[in-house]
């Protein structure tokens, strides 16, 4: 193994990375653990959230082919990335070997791909390969091509949540990040409220919204904080700001995942300018007593699917109960195009809760009748799980306005 002492913070492009060592190394020894339970001789690492949690690296080019290479009876690590992102790779710990690829080559880098494995001698018919299906990273016509190559050669399997759900629960470093991005989002929050008036522009409170969060020491986020006022809350929140003027009487709604080292507490709140209707009032308050109900039996040991099942028969008692809705998914290290994790929080997820497991937790529900438009009324928040309880990431107080 290359040496890095586990006690020591690795510096890489004059920038320490957010860990020591020694917690790369104990998350590398968990994936290795994982690979034999499940039998896997190697995995092929396209996530960037992977790559990141497990040696440091961080870059947003990886809409460009890369990989990294995992033996399960060595302790170091190959990565294959092009020359642009070599430096950013170099020296990480546990990285033994980089290996290039050039635009303006006869080899294409699944070719080299299969050279790097065949030189790992991981290309043995009795040899199982993981790979990451479920990367936004790997584009459909490198799988298509890595599978063609591959076939007699080895067995391919989906290997997609292998390092997701060892990164499902926190570490206590990585709570410290958490709990740092909650503050983060509680500036955000602060600062768009600070100029939500009359004849404010959806662009306006999403500046106000990110300035907010770099002035507290925020990072850049895996996606700019969607926010729709209006007629655009049909959007579901899932839109762009636009120099859309925001009127007395009107709401938005907006969803910021505030960072920190990559690792984002996300929350969501739907506010009115002016004096809320009373139906809009009744829903909200609602949706709030949904998320206390939840919030009253979160702890270690409960099963995500009675969190689910505990919000929609608050919900259903309330008449406001949106069949095969989530309400909620897990959150941690976030890249572009998203920061969710496998986790839900749905009566058909499979996951029990353990202590510092981290996730956004949200109820929502369209008013009709007040407008020729569905108001969508949205309350949100991250929550960290306790052995006792759970514990809100942010201390910004739920309100309509």
């Amino acid at each position: 193994m290359s040496y890095h002492p586990t006690d020591e913070v690795t510096t890489v492009i004059g920038m320490p990375l957010p860990f020591k060592n020694g917690e790369y190394k104990n998350r590398i020894d968990a994936l290795r653990s994982q690979m034999i339970k499940e039998k896997i001789d190697f995995l092929l690492l396209f996530h960037q959230e992977s790559m990141y949690y497990l040696f440091g690296y961080d870059q947003l080019g990886y809409w460009v082919y890369q990989t990294a290479v995992i033996d399960v009876n060595k302790e170091d690590i190959t990565v294959l990335c092009r020359p642009a992102d070599h430096n950013f790779i170099e020296g990480l710990p546990y990285v033994k070997e980089v290996r290039n690829w050039i635009d303006d080559s006869n080899k294409s880098p699944v070719e080299l791909t299969i050279e790097m494995l065949f030189d790992l001698k991981a290309l043995k018919p009795k040899k199982r390969i993981g790979i990451e299906l479920g990367s936004h990273a790997l584009l459909p016509k490198y799988y298509v091509g890595l599978e063609k190559s591959l076939k007699d050669k080895c067995s391919l399997v989906d290997a997609s949540r292998i390092v997701t759900n060892l990164r499902q629960i926190k570490t206590e470093s990585e709570v410290v990040y958490m709990k740092e991005a909650g503050k983060v989002l509680d500036s955000a929050y602060n600062a768009a409220l600070n100029v939500f008036k009359p004849g404010v522009l959806e662009t306006e409170v999403l500046g106000a919204a990110m300035s907010g969060m770099f002035e507290a020491g925020g990072h850049v986020p895996a996606i700019v904080p969607p926010i729709s006022s209006g007629p655009r809350s049909m959007s579901n929140t899932h839109g762009a700001a636009v120099d859309r003027v925001i009127k007395l009487g009107e709401h938005i709604t907006i969803e910021p995942g505030s960072s920190r080292f990559r690792y984002h507490a996300v929350g969501v709140q739907t506010w009115w300018l002016g004096e809320p209707p009373k139906e809009v009032e009744r829903t909200f308050d609602g949706l709030i007593t949904a998320q206390k109900e939840a919030r009253s039996i979160i702890k270690a040991g409960i099963a995500s699917a009675d969190v689910a099942r505990k919000i929609n028969q608050t919900l259903i008692e309330k008449d406001l109960h949106i069949p095969g809705a989530h309400h909620g998914y897990g959150i941690g290290i976030g890249y572009p195009p998203t920061w969710l994790d496998d986790l839900r929080i749905k009566e058909t997820d499979y996951h029990i809760l353990e202590k510092n497991m981290t996730f956004f937790l949200v109820s929502r529900f369209p008013v009709f009748n007040l407008a020729d438009y569905p108001i969508q009324i949205y309350v949100g928040e991250p929550i960290l799980v306790t052995d006792e309880g759970c514990e809100r990431l942010s201390s910004t107080q739920i309100s309509l306005n």
